[in-house]
């Protein structure tokens, strides 16, 4: 970089901007001196691995000076947002994990599962790992009963309720059968269960147990008791990690290795009920990095909590204080790094980092490992050229029926699933692995052609040199040209279009070809016995009326034949709990008919 330049830089506080040699902006900065800072890039000073590599690419700097520091960071975060450069910490819309949602601003709320938290009118909970947060909305739905549709209820009520109502899983205020008042006294219950809030829940299950224990009506006392058991599990898996009502969340970061790792944990009533980790891979040394993090992190529409702990020394308490917390109702605590719940969030950081450069390794080593097995099936071909593409091709049946045939495609040693083909066997009448082939073969390599894509640089067809074979006659009526290899199963020999002798490979090479031999066999294997399964379904309850295509396959996996299905719905089994009354009289109507011819 210009020394000249570097000494024009105002004195003052501002935002200064890297950008590369096509004139993108790669990097944005805040700095108290202008000067100091962006020569700190530049100098002959040790700069770590990463801030290197942002130095080299930067071809011009430009720079806003700015009133104080306040201002410097509000205009950095703001043009962060804008450029979205790539060496600058900047949470994208946080897909990964899901929120539950309340509506509360609904006449009559709703709560739903979310990975969207932009809607402001909306209240979030979260964020939860997928399967928790199902198991929690399923829970809430059968205590407080609140509804899980998305429709319009401003209007006309209904003329009558859905299939949650008659499940027991919803109070139905789409007929009104429940006042506005006493629905939403139950959605603000749902609101403090998710804030951490359980003993009332307990209390109110324990009491409708014991009620219908009472009466004798044991299988809804079973379903509370069940219900008591999963509120336990949730307090169990949110561990205690302090006493006392207050909500915390306690956030911290690391660098490592060229990385920056943020965790935000949040505490209800003193319960763990949720974190989030968020990796920045491939960052430079960032001067407020958890700054930048945090103001990011709460501007999303989330439960905000009454107090947040923060590792002393990190951040200018004038940006948190005046811009990132600003007119939030909470306070916040700067603690030193011996606190407990530091400690907590930095434990769980570091075991994160070592579990991510454990993975990164693996990548690495099975990358070095494909690559090897590549380079091996090169020489043992005498190929010119690296194989980089196989594709993988198999025949499945059932004792002649289901006849299927799968392609799979592997890129640079491993599975490019998005690629994977499934084939309904059409020209061949009876079981004949060698027609099946080659119209597997025709079908694919003529589709190629006809659209110009690429070929693969080998063709692995599972079987012998009476498969192979078949495959090149399919070859040669498309017009192409490609090597073409048979792995038959007994000996793992490898056979090439009109060679008796099996061509000698080594065991690295041949090891990638069992690899996309299995893969093709497995895939082909799943898709016949997919239509199998669908054959199935339709021959069993295909003559069952008033019922949809998803509710029949529901019933097909729940219940083995009519009887099993009869018998559940006429004692009241909570298999058949799905089906509305109208499907079960339904139902019962059609087996009843069936059984009398």
């Amino acid at each position: 970089m210009d020394k000249d330049k570097l000494s024009s830089l105002p004195e003052k506080p501002g935002v200064y901007i890297y950008r590369d040699n096509t004139g993108k902006v790669i990097y944005i900065g805040k700095a108290k001196v202008l000067r100091n800072r962006v020569r700190s890039y530049f100098g002959e000073g040790k700069k770590d691995l990463k801030t290197e590599q942002l130095s080299s690419r930067v071809a011009d700097i430009d720079f806003i000076v700015t009133g104080n520091e306040l201002e410097a960071f509000i205009l950095e975060n703001n043009l962060i947002k804008d450029h979205k450069p790539k060496y600058n910490i900047l949470l994208k819309d946080d897909k990964t994990y899901p929120y539950i949602m309340i509506s509360l601003n609904d006449v009559y709320p709703g709560v739903y599962i979310t990975r969207d938290t932009k809607d402001k009118t909306k209240t979030y909970f979260g964020p939860y790992f997928s399967a928790d947060a199902n198991k929690v909305v399923n829970l809430i739905y059968r205590v407080f009963k609140v509804r899980q549709c998305t429709l319009d209820l401003s209007g006309k009520p209904l003329k009558r309720p859905c299939i949650y109502y008659d499940t027991g899983v919803c109070t139905a205020p789409c007929v009104r059968y429940i006042s506005v008042e006493d629905y939403t006294a139950s959605a603000i219950k749902v609101r403090d269960f998710l804030g951490g809030n359980y003993a009332p829940v307990i209390t109110l299950l324990q009491k409708e147990m014991d009620r219908l224990s009472g009466e004798k009506k044991y299988e809804k006392a079973a379903e509370a008791r069940d219900a008591i058991k999963a509120v336990e599990e949730i307090m169990k898996e949110q561990k205690m990690v302090m006493t006392g009502e207050k909500n915390i969340d306690v956030a911290g970061y690391i660098y490592r290795n060229g990385a920056y790792y943020f965790g935000v944990f949040n505490i209800r009533r003193g319960r763990l009920s949720g974190k989030t980790i968020n990796i920045f891979k491939e960052m430079p040394l960032n001067e407020n990095p958890l700054e930048i993090y945090l103001s990011q992190y709460y501007s999303r529409n989330i439960s905000m909590p009454d107090e947040v702990i923060l590792p002393v020394d990190t951040v200018d308490e004038e940006i948190i204080h005046k811009y990132i917390f600003n007119g939030k109702k909470m306070t916040v605590s700067f603690e030193p790094a011996g606190n407990r719940l530091l400690g907590l969030v930095n434990e769980n950081l570091t075991e994160k980092a070592s579990s991510e450069e454990k993975f990164e390794k693996r990548k690495t080593d099975v990358k070095a490992q494909n690559l090897a097995q590549m380079q091996a099936l090169k020489e043992s071909l005498g190929l010119e050229y690296l194989p980089e593409c196989v594709e993988g091709i198999d025949i499945s049946h059932s004792s002649g029926d289901n006849m299927v045939g799968s392609l799979v495609v592997f890129k640079n040693g491993e599975p490019d699933k998005k690629n994977y083909r499934h084939f309904n066997i059409k020209t061949v009448g009876q079981v004949d692995d060698y027609a099946s082939i080659n119209e597997v073969v025709e079908r694919r390599y003529s589709r190629l052609k006809a659209e110009g894509e690429y070929f693969p640089d080998i063709i692995l067809v599972d079987g012998g040199l009476g498969q192979v074979n078949a495959a090149k006659q399919a070859l040669n009526m498309v017009g192409v040209d490609i090597l073409l290899l048979g792995l038959a199963k007994e000996h793992e020999e490898v056979f090439k279009p009109g060679e008796n002798t099996p061509v000698s490979v080594s065991e690295k090479a041949r090891f990638l070809l069992m690899r996309v031999r299995d893969e093709a066999h497995r895939f082909a294997n799943s898709f016949r016995k997919k239509l199998a399964n669908k054959d199935l379904k339709e021959s069993i309850f295909d003559s069952l009326g008033g019922i949809g295509e998803k509710t029949k396959y529901r019933i097909y996996n729940e219940f083995r034949d009519f009887e099993e299905l009869a018998a559940a719905i006429e004692s009241g089994d909570r298999k058949a709990s799905f089906l509305n009354k109208k499907q079960r009289e339904s139902v019962l109507k059609t087996i009843r008919e069936r059984n009398k011819k």
